[in-house]
């Protein structure tokens, strides 16, 4: 088999991008302590560009930042040097860039910009394997990926659970990073060379030469045919393809050629639809976490879920096709959709369930209801009432309070098979009361 010669990278993005969450602190000390400049919404004068080119609402949120729901951007340049050992060989890069994007419901993301001291893609492919796993060992530290990232980017804000400390975003982020990558490359000397090939093992991380080798490595057709659906190839001249952890593209002159940066180019793949991408992954988080969360009070997540969907479910972005393709592409790689039907088929579910309840209930109350009317006349019970008293020999204030605490024990467990929720909305606030206490 002839060898393959890749094309020659003349310009890169690669972005390692993360969950955590947040609190009011947190965001405070970003500027205050951590270093951190806080990005203003665009002018109006300059912000006309993503008004001609982008619908209101994601424009407003991700990209003019105007709206009252806008995420808040902050970030900071560094110059520190990461490394990690494969073999004999030691793979250096330097993050170059921090950026911090907070979002409503205290869920933050983070994201690093890294810069490979050597540009091919050898090296890249090796240097993007490291990035993706929590766990990857740095080598001049002796730390983990993740614990770096908790201490050099979020002021020491754990990304891991321990027994000591819960990390919410850790159940529902995974244990990979997501990596958002952009080649722009000198095709012309590639010899032996399938851009799709290429696209496949930088996006799922496996090794380069692996599709078309015909070994143990080599996917099988049908799974490359299935990776390959979400595609973005609208110009010859690029590809990009987006799926569940990553998202790359590769392009004859993307943004760079001849020695030239297109400032442009660049600043469409660094910053516009990389807001794409973080806006998706914002969506896919809260939606898989409503999925995880329905089962622990299916009334309260249902208003949420059903709020959260309203506000951010576009259908499209753009006035433009290719935005919203990129858009398009990458909900289907992450599985939004999917998410959203499962979680509307669980809302229908208990939609049934609390129509049937609902008629034992109400069945339940008209029992109640018949038989005190089926009592002629109040007149008889309280006569009935005062004998009681006289029979017991208690005082009458005596009497009608213990008639009364009686009357409350009864009428609580009816009143909560009744009104199931209001009773766990109230036996809640008291637990928390007293706990908290």
């Amino acid at each position: 088999m002839n060898q393959i010669k890749y094309p020659s990278i003349e310009g890169a993005i690669i972005k390692v991008v993360g969950i955590f969450d947040y609190n009011k602190n947190f965001q405070t000390q970003l500027v205050s302590s951590l270093g951190y400049t806080h990005i203003p919404a665009i002018e109006f004068e300059n912000a006309q560009f993503f008004r001609d080119k982008y619908y209101k609402e994601f424009n407003e949120v991700m990209l003019t930042q105007t709206a009252e729901n806008a995420v808040q951007a902050y970030e900071k340049k560094t110059d520190d040097k990461i490394s990690f050992k494969k073999g004999d060989k030691i793979i250096i890069a330097t993050v170059t860039q921090l950026e911090v994007k907070l979002f409503e419901n205290n869920i933050g993301i983070f994201a690093l910009t890294v810069n490979p001291d050597s540009l091919n893609f050898s090296d890249v492919s090796d240097l993007t394997y490291f990035l993706r796993s929590f766990s990857s060992q740095l080598e001049e530290e002796n730390i983990a990926l993740h614990t770096w990232i908790s201490e050099h980017v979020l002021g020491g804000k754990s990304l891991r659970s321990t027994k000591e400390n819960q990390v919410e975003s850790d159940d529902y982020s995974g244990s990979k990073f997501k990596i958002y990558s952009a080649f722009s490359v000198n095709e012309s000397e590639a010899e032996n060379y399938n851009r799709s090939e290429l696209l496949f093992e930088l996006g799922t991380g496996s090794k380069l030469g692996s599709v078309s080798a015909n070994n143990y490595d080599t996917p099988s057709s049908e799974y490359f045919d299935e990776i390959m659906n979400n595609q973005v190839s609208a110009f010859n001249s690029s590809t990009a393809l987006a799926l569940l952890d990553s998202y790359t593209v590769i392009g004859q002159d993307l943004f760079y050629a001849n020695g030239v940066l297109h400032r442009n180019n660049f600043s469409s793949y660094n910053n516009v639809y990389f807001s794409i991408y973080l806006f998706n992954l914002y969506l896919k988080y809260n939606v898989f976490r409503f999925n995880s969360k329905f089962k622990d009070d299916p009334v309260r997540y249902k208003g949420r879920f059903e709020d959260f969907i309203n506000e951010y479910n576009y259908s499209h972005i753009s006035f433009d096709f290719l935005p919203n393709l990129i858009y398009s592409k990458m909900r289907a790689a992450l599985g939004i959709e999917n998410e959203i039907k499962q979680f509307e088929k669980r809302l229908n579910s208990l939609a049934s369930n609390i129509q049937e309840e609902q008629e034992k209930r109400q069945a339940a109350l008209l029992g109640i209801i018949s038989i005190i009317s089926s009592i002629s006349a109040i007149e008889p019970i309280i006569e009935t009432t005062e004998q009681v008293r006289e029979y017991t020999g208690l005082e009458n204030t005596l009497f009608y309070v213990l008639l009364a605490i009686v009357s409350i024990v009864v009428a609580i467990p009816i009143l909560s098979y009744l009104f199931p929720h209001y009773a766990k909305k109230a036996w809640k606030t008291l637990n928390d009361y007293f706990t908290n206490d």
